[in-house]
C-alpha cells in the first residue's frame, strides 16, 4: 500500500510517484490475483490504436485453470 512501511525492512524507503496514464503497451501474463499481475507481465506491442481510457481491467479474459478444464469438460 502506497506510504505504508514495509513488513521485511522497516527502513526501506518506499516512496512513490504516481503516473498520468498517457500511453498504452499490450502485455502477456501468467496469472492474475484480484487485480494485481501475478509472475511476469511480458510487453508484447505498444497500442497507439487504444487510448488509456479504454483499458480497464474489466477487458481481461477470465480463463480457468487446466485442471479445472480438464475436471469439467
Amino acid at each position: 500500500m502506497p506510504g505504508a512501511k514495509s513488513r521485511w525492512n522497516a527502513k526501506k524507503d518506499l516512496s512513490w510517484q504516481p503516473l498520468r496514464p498517457e500511453l498504452v503497451i499490450e502485455v502477456a501474463y501468467e496469472h492474475m490475483q484480484g487485480n494485481r499481475f501475478r509472475h511476469l507481465a511480458h510487453f508484447r506491442r505498444w497500442r497507439t490504436d487504444k487510448p488509456p481510457a479504454d483499458c480497464t481491467y474489466a477487458q481481461l479474459e477470465v480463463v480457468p485453470p487446466q485442471e479445472l478444464m480438464e475436471l469439467f469438460a
